[in-house]
């Protein structure tokens, strides 16, 4: 009884962890970032990179979709398209499979970021933006190149930092 009990609690902090990064990652988008049709600049990667780096693959791809799904219901900057949660969910995936029970250093965090860049926020998101806007892609992928090579070595170094808590997460974790 007291085991069935102790997973259930254990289980109930995991989840209301995962809802809170979830909540925290809506509110770095949505109102502390910037966002419009064709660029989002935020620091709302770093909910779903802590999730995955405590929980794996799985739970980063739901926080990063509800986060998407959530924000773009309750605080739309745009059309509610499903093809984004999809490709958030992809990004948590991302993050989950690199992050996870991993030995986190400099140059494994520059590849995961890099593919992150490259797959997910170049390639993905420039298509259904495309297709939104009624632009090409060719058009659109300029200004998204310029904007995704600033925000590198922004978004490198805050991972970075958060590797450098990973014991101190984990351990409240527990």
């Amino acid at each position: 009884m007291n085991r069935s009990l102790a997973q259930n609690s254990s289980f109930l902090k995991h989840l209301l962890i995962l809802s809170l990064l979830t909540a925290i990652s809506v509110f770095l988008e949505r109102f502390l970032g910037y966002n419009d049709k064709v660029l989002s600049i935020s620091i709302a990667f770093l909910p779903i990179a802590l999730a995955g780096m405590l929980f794996g693959v799985v739970p980063a791809m739901a926080v990063a979709a509800l986060a998407d799904f959530l924000g773009a219901l309750l605080f739309p900057s745009g059309p509610l398209d499903l093809r984004f949660t999809l490709i958030a969910a992809i990004r948590g995936a991302i993050y989950g499979f690199f992050l996870y029970r991993r030995n986190l250093t400099k140059p494994w965090l520059i590849g995961m970021q890099a593919l992150i860049i490259l797959v997910p926020n170049l390639i993905m998101n420039t298509l259904v933006i495309s297709t939104l806007v009624g632009k090409g892609f060719f058009a659109l992928l300029p200004l998204r190149v310029v904007k995704n090579l600033l925000m590198f070595p922004v978004e490198v170094f805050l991972l970075l930092k958060m590797a450098e808590y990973r014991v101190s997460f984990e351990r409240l974790n527990k």
